[in-house]
């Protein structure tokens, strides 16, 4: 039975916002070359020793046109201080390169095994054309090639789902993949499973259909808590059709049950406290459940393309219910949540906002917001310009992220951001 365990309004009062500029270092612009990658999408990845991996949208060498089909690269930390940028792999690289057999326009980040195996999804190609499941494998040689398999391609029938979305894979200890995508029984999106078989295939299951009441549009993947349950967001749907037309997005659960997954809706956004979650669901010690929803928010915050957007808190088991709503001011720098957030110490969280030019880098402490970085800041946007689909990442005690323009080609950035 469908039960409501959690609950979302507008906090008592809209704290202040501070100023606390960070100091903003551009590690590498895209488009120093011909080949290099372009359009930054997805979020970053470290791995032990400090290297970033991470993939464009556009760029590299092959592909149809002039804008090619996207790179999955490394950013390797140099003894000056600098960093030096290395192409994994450049999609469309195989077969014929009308279709792209292997995979074409990462949209998503990757994830990492403990072999150092790099995973991933491609939002075009295959041999469908509707994308694919990758893994990257480093070479047994030091500078040598990295090898590429295709998983599993999404085809045009709805039971094997289409076009993966935002949202990183997940991986389990036996080497399962979690991850979402469209398609399903309706069309309306899935929760998918690919599981390792003993000749190095894998095979492909639904663990739950989107309906329509029960979410739409599940575009940035799932995450699990420490029992191995399951949490993501659906841009649409929910019982609030008469609303947002499609209905306003929702919060879900996914927990085992009889040998199946059973889905439970956590939280139906209805229009009047926001609308149209679209982030991926990050949890803290305690199971409190963040994420963004993009439009919205009471004032001047209408439900309609750039106007404000919040974030949210879910608190397990309480009547607590928490909101902090964007003010856009009439732009898009301060509104407008592409992605999620980051949990900090003291849970605090960081984000970023900004669908037009420039966009920010916000930090929320006791529902007071900081605006730790404002991009276009420098001449020609060389300092970036509109943060990438992708959560901030944390590590030793600085925020790194990438933005989809700006630079000094124009084509996008990896940064860092210290006090």
């Amino acid at each position: 039975m469908r039960t409501a365990i959690f609950t979302l309004m507008l906090a008592i009062c809209l704290c202040g916002l501070a100023l606390s500029q960070s100091t903003e270092t551009v590690l590498y612009s895209f488009g120093a070359y011909t080949g290099d990658g372009t359009v930054l999408f997805g979020g970053l990845l470290f791995d032990s020793i400090g290297n970033i991996y991470g993939v464009t949208n556009a760029g590299g060498t092959h592909c149809i046109g002039n804008y090619g089909c996207g790179t999955v690269y490394k950013l390797s930390p140099t003894r000056s201080g600098g960093w030096k940028e290395t192409i994994l792999y450049s999609f469309c690289n195989t077969g014929n390169p009308s279709t792209c057999p292997d995979g074409a326009v990462p949209s998503a980040g990757l994830t990492m095994d403990g072999s150092g195996n790099l995973y991933g999804t491609t939002a075009g190609g295959g041999t469908s054309g509707v994308g694919t499941v990758f893994r990257l494998s480093p070479p047994s040689v030091q500078g040598g090639s990295w090898t590429q398999t295709v998983l599993w391609t999404f085809s045009l029938n709805p039971e094997n789902g289409a076009y993966p979305g935002y949202g990183k894979l997940n991986i389990d200890a036996a080497g399962n993949i979690y991850g979402t995508s469209g398609g399903g029984s309706k069309n309306l999106g899935i929760v998918f499973e690919l599981s390792p078989q003993l000749d190095g295939t894998y095979s492909f299951s639904i663990l739950h259909n989107f309906t329509g009441n029960d979410g739409v549009g599940p575009a940035y993947g799932v995450t699990f808590d420490s029992e191995g349950n399951m949490y993501g967001s659906a841009t649409y749907g929910g019982r609030g059709k008469a609303t947002c037309n499609q209905g306003c997005g929702l919060v879900y659960k996914l927990s085992q049950s009889g040998g199946g997954w059973q889905e439970t809706v956590l939280y139906e956004f209805d229009g009047v406290v926001g609308a149209y979650p679209f982030s991926p669901i990050s949890i803290d010690k305690f199971g409190n459940l963040y994420g963004t929803f993009e439009v919205g928010g009471g004032g001047d915050c209408v439900l309609s393309p750039g106007t404000c957007g919040g974030v949210f808190k879910l608190v397990p088991g309480s009547s607590r219910r928490y909101a902090f709503y964007f003010n856009d001011n009439g732009g898009f720098n301060d509104g407008n949540p592409q992605n999620g957030v980051t949990i900090g110490s003291g849970n605090t969280l960081y984000g970023t906002v900004g669908i037009g030019q420039g966009g920010e880098v916000y930090m929320l402490q006791n529902s007071q917001e900081t605006i730790l970085y404002s991009f276009c800041s420098l001449p020609n946007c060389a300092d970036g310009s509109v943060p990438s689909p992708g959560n901030i990442v944390m590590r030793d005690g600085a925020l790194y992220g990438a933005t989809v323009e700006g630079g000094q080609y124009g084509l996008g950035i990896v940064y860092s951001l210290t006090k």
